[in-house]
């Protein structure tokens, strides 16, 4: 018996600045005896088969015209705080296909799925995630994955630091990777990231920027002074109101706040920070929708 790869934790831009795939020996011709799992190599090293996501489903779109046959196949979108995960299920994922067929959009939701790449030829590649299980979740275990997540990615944005901070010499790649005291399961994967995609110094520092905003965007903020008003809540109250379930026009958002006496720049920037935080989604432009 195969056991299953580890679902690793990933951001979703991580996700899709990923381009390296490591295909095993069995995915090649003549080679169908023993099973081996192929992996994608991201950029801070990480080898994955398996991730798993928490965040909104934002869209939904059926690609097949036929319900129920071999050619039905579904579409979605699974954003966090830096972007957005490609996620198709298909007639060999009917339960995800029943889920995403029925699922209110937007919605917190959590998905365990496998890696899948497409390479058109042209260079380029599509990463997307085929859903082994998917479910509702609650704003807390989003908030909880986040957390997780960006600890994750830290400890690998540190091992980076120690690499791009040592004496560069004559010695081989992976020898001056161990020469940081970076664990051997780390390593492997530095080594093939750092060998494909060149990135420098300042691509992981500019990564580190990222999972700062993806930790502010889960209200890690200074309380409000006991004289100014909580607008957030405020604002969150308005955008229930104006949200009968076809979402809400932003010039009517702004005219509704302002009309509350909410100055109209803290009802923009009010706005935007609920976006961020996942409590709003906007389907098009100008366009919002509240999440429940």
């Amino acid at each position: 018996m195969v056991e299953r790869e580890v679902a690793h934790r990933m951001f979703a831009q991580e996700f899709n600045d990923s381009r390296f795939n490591l295909y095993s020996n069995s995915s090649l011709p003549g080679n169908q005896e023993v099973y081996s799992p192929n992996f994608l190599i991201s950029p801070t090293g990480l080898k994955v088969n398996r991730v798993f996501v928490v965040g909104v489903i934002t869209e939904v779109d059926r690609l097949s015209d036929q319900n129920g046959s071999e050619k039905e196949l579904w579409r979605a979108r699974i954003s966090d705080p830096t972007g957005a995960f490609t996620v198709y299920a298909g007639s060999y994922q009917p339960e995800a296909s029943v889920f995403l067929s029925t699922v209110s959009v937007p919605s917190y939701v959590m998905v365990l799925g496998k890696v899948r790449s497409y390479e058109p030829g042209d260079g380029s590649v599509y990463v997307s995630l085929r859903p082994e299980e998917i479910n509702y979740v609650d704003e807390s275990v989003r908030d909880r994955w986040i957390v997780d997540t960006a600890e994750m990615t830290l400890e690998r944005l540190d091992a980076f630091d120690r690499f791009f901070s040592s004496s560069i010499g004559t010695e081989k790649l992976m020898d001056r990777i161990k020469s940081c005291n970076i664990p051997q399961t780390l390593a492997s994967g530095m080594c093939l990231s750092l060998d494909y995609y060149h990135k420098d110094k300042e691509y992981y520092d500019s990564l580190k920027c990222v999972l700062k905003k993806a930790l502010c965007s889960i209200g890690a903020s200074l309380d409000n002074p006991e004289d100014e008003p909580d607008y957030e809540s405020i604002v969150q109250s308005i955008l229930e109101t104006l949200d009968d379930g076809g979402g809400f026009d932003y010039s009517k958002y702004i005219g509704e706040a302002v009309s509350q006496k909410i100055p109209q720049s803290i009802a923009d920037s009010t706005l935007k920070s609920l976006l961020s935080k996942g409590h709003i989604y906007e389907p098009k432009a100008g366009l919002f929708k509240v999440i429940h």
